[in-house]
């Protein structure tokens, strides 16, 4: 069944789908009802709905910038994204930032990046040209210079926007007789408003850049025109429909929400990647030596001294972290647990086995390590430590350098000692898509205890 064109549409309509800016998020972690959207499984069932419901075939387009930053665990999740991405089948990936912080070669062989201002660079695509209703269309991109490294030493010398770099992309596009021009863009206002000036392109798609999920910015405003830019962390799809004769109509969003299911074929790539992370969780165990003198007491040890506490987060969910991990085989997931035990990578949890009073969020998570503090009371006090990097792993991502929404609010009983933690503490994993609806003065009474 064809899909329906809009009024005033001679002929039907091409449809561009959009997405990118995955982040390595590479599916919804389930921490909160609210959030979760996204995902590769969704995505690859969305794509699988518009095409099945499209009678010319959907030109499919991604704005890259899907990699996570580099670590043990990051390199199994550009495996699952790479095998992914190719299931999507698109026509055309602009590399982003992340793609290429591994290098070039990280891209692989058998996807379609292409990058219009980086000569004639091994492996890249400069140029395409796809055929759509009988229509020449010449797919083109442009990644800034500012945004990778551009050393002597780079495998990938970009160049800047120039009357230069737009004249031979003009005369590109005139060689290949398209009847319509389409960029892929990531770069700056600045970059953009001169290639909006040169009028060579029927459509322009932007990559996002802004890592801020909950206050997504799905377009570009520069010189005049908005423009559609992709949905931050791949929690939508841009859809556009584009006439046989006329400019393309105003992008709509297609939200990847509970309501778009799983794809089946997801499912075998995503339970090979658990099993890899499983077994680079034991490795790193194995390959640390013997368990360190922790820091840390555990809640268990708080009891004594903090009875009124202890009692409060036992009613809590806090308590429940961990085993809420278990329930969905996430437990051996480093990038999960980090906000569900004490002292990840810092001397603290290490699996449930061998650090079985670890598990949880506990009192250390917010307070910090204990065990000098119970040995001495009046001599040594909790003091926060951030997440240390995990063996073999890198930092835990969720907990490093966490974005701040709103303003950060002091905790009520701060000034008592510097012992007790502020707004910003939650926010290491009350954060972001993991928990869009946090608010501070509405959670904290729900955990409150102490002196306050």
């Amino acid at each position: 069944m064809a899909v329906d064109a809009p009024a005033g549409m001679d002929g039907g309509a091409i449809e561009v789908l959009a997405a990118g800016d995955l982040r390595g998020e590479i599916k919804p972690c389930g921490c909160s009802p609210e959030g979760q959207m996204g995902g590769l499984p969704r995505r690859l069932s969305a794509l699988a709905g518009r095409v099945a419901k499209a009678a010319v075939a959907p030109l499919v387009l991604d704005l890259g910038n899907n990699f996570p930053l580099p670590s043990e665990q990051g390199r199994l999740k550009i495996e699952l994204i790479r095998t992914l991405l190719a299931r999507f089948a698109p026509e055309a990936i602009l590399p982003g930032p992340n793609d290429l912080a591994l290098g070039r070669g990280a891209l692989g062989s058998d996807l379609p990046y292409l990058v219009s201002n980086a000569g004639t660079a091994q492996g890249l695509l400069s140029q395409r040209v796809v055929v759509r209703a009988g229509l020449r269309i010449g797919l083109y991109g442009y990644l800034s210079p500012a945004e990778v490294y551009q050393g002597a030493h780079s495998d990938l010398q970009l160049e800047p926007v120039s009357a230069e770099l737009l004249a031979h992309l003009r005369a590109r596009i005139r060689a290949a007789a398209v009847q319509r021009s389409v960029l892929l863009f990531r770069g700056s206002d600045a970059e953009l408003a001169q290639i909006v000036a040169a009028d060579l392109f029927d459509l322009i798609l932007v990559g996002n850049p802004s890592d801020d999920e909950l206050h997504q910015q799905v377009e570009r405003r520069v010189a005049g025109r908005t423009l559609p830019q992709v949905p931050t962390k791949g929690q939508g799809m841009l859809r556009i429909a584009w006439p046989l004769s006329g400019p393309p109509a105003p992008a709509q969003v297609d939200w990847l929400k509970d309501g778009v299911p799983d794809h089946p074929d997801a499912a075998a790539p995503f339970a090979r990647y658990d099993e890899a992370v499983k077994a680079l969780f034991f490795a790193a165990l194995q390959g640390a030596g013997a368990p360190p003198d922790s820091p840390y007491a555990g809640a268990a040890t708080c009891e004594g001294c903090h009875p009124a506490q202890q009692k409060v987060w036992r009613g809590s969910r806090h308590v429940q972290a961990l085993p809420t991990l278990v329930k969905v085989g996430k437990q051996f997931d480093p990038e999960c647990l980090a906000c569900h035990v004490v002292g990840l990578g810092a001397g603290g949890f290490r699996s449930p086995e061998l650090t079985p009073t670890l598990g949880g969020v506990q009192c250390e998570n917010c307070h910090g390590p204990a065990k000098a503090h119970v040995r001495e009371p009046g001599v040594h006090k909790p003091a926060y430590v951030p997440p240390q990097p995990i063996p073999g792993h890198g930092a835990p991502p969720v907990r490093s350098g966490p974005p701040v929404y709103g303003a950060v609010t002091a905790h009520p009983a701060a000034a008592a000692g510097g012992l007790l933690p502020s707004e910003r503490t939650c926010r290491t994993c009350h954060m972001g898509s993991h928990s869009p609806t946090f608010d501070f003065n509405v959670y904290w009474p729900k955990i409150r205890h102490g002196r306050e």
